[in-house]
């Protein structure tokens, strides 16, 4: 009896001791920033530049900008995923330039030598300042495309419910990161012990923008079925695309077209 106690008392202090390693080493299983700033060269190879956005507690941070083409011309505001960088959506880049469409590519707190460290809080902020210094260059409101991929998509669907927007693009997103730690850890209470939430399902019923939803029905990272959950939570214009064999990375598939079009249709 006394060794079955002793067991148990063993198995508790195992948990209490597992909870504690989770809650607090949580944000290096979420955040994958790639070593290094962007690569020499860079930017006159993509005749980009350097956007500094001042973020409030953080400092100074820089993004990555191609100005649009045209005075009407629409602009991209990207958000990446967890394990990129921005200056590594090379192919994104070079589709955006044959489009005709400007983009500014939002680089994180902690993420390609910027300062900071990677959490919810400070990457929203960011997200909204990358706007914001949109706006301030004089792009309005109706030529801005918000395209989050992954927990950028997190970021996108965040900025449309605080920001106007030409239309919101979200591919391979989460309902909400609860969501995703309930699937992953089914055996401890991450209501309690997340500290980033990321509550896209909260935020997406106040989105007024058109809505595309892109995913991969064969995606192991986010289940698909969490990004339709995402896209039924969507009261106004939106579209779902489910692709067919498409994993978590899209980019190599039809989803490219579907992107365009979607810009095309929604732009002034």
């Amino acid at each position: 009896m006394k060794f079955l106690l002793w067991i148990g008392i063993g198995a508790a202090g195992l948990y209490v001791f597992a909870l504690l390693f989770v809650y607090f080493a949580q944000r290096s299983f979420m955040y994958f920033p790639p070593s290094g700033g962007v690569p020499d060269g860079f930017l006159s190879a993509h005749n980009a530049q350097v956007l500094p956005v001042e973020v409030q507690g953080v400092g100074r941070l820089k993004s990555i900008y191609m100005p649009p083409p045209g005075e009407s011309a629409p602009v991209i505001l990207l958000m990446h995923g967890n394990g990129s960088a921005a200056y590594q959506y090379i192919a994104h880049f070079e589709a955006f330039k044959e489009w005709g469409v400007g983009y500014l590519a939002i680089e994180y707190p902690g993420y390609a030598g910027n300062p900071g460290t990677p959490n919810e809080r400070d990457i929203l902020r960011t997200s909204l300042a990358n706007y914001d210094g949109l706006i301030q260059k004089g792009i309005k409101p109706e030529r801005i495309f918000l395209y989050g991929d992954s927990l950028g998509a997190a970021s996108a669907v965040h900025v449309a419910s605080e920001r106007q927007a030409a239309g919101l693009i979200i591919s391979a997103p989460f309902l909400s990161m609860q969501a995703m730690a309930r699937k992953q850890m089914p055996w401890f209470p991450t209501a309690l012990l997340l500290k980033d939430k990321y509550r896209s399902d909260l935020k997406i019923p106040s989105v007024n923008a058109p809505l595309l939803v892109l995913h991969g029905d064969a995606d192991r990272v986010i289940p698909h079925t969490q990004g339709k959950a995402l896209f039924d939570l969507h009261q106004g214009d939106k579209k779902f695309v489910l692709i067919k064999g498409g994993g978590h990375q899209l980019w190599n598939t039809e989803m490219p077209e579907h992107m365009r079009a979607f810009v095309e249709a929604n732009s002034p």
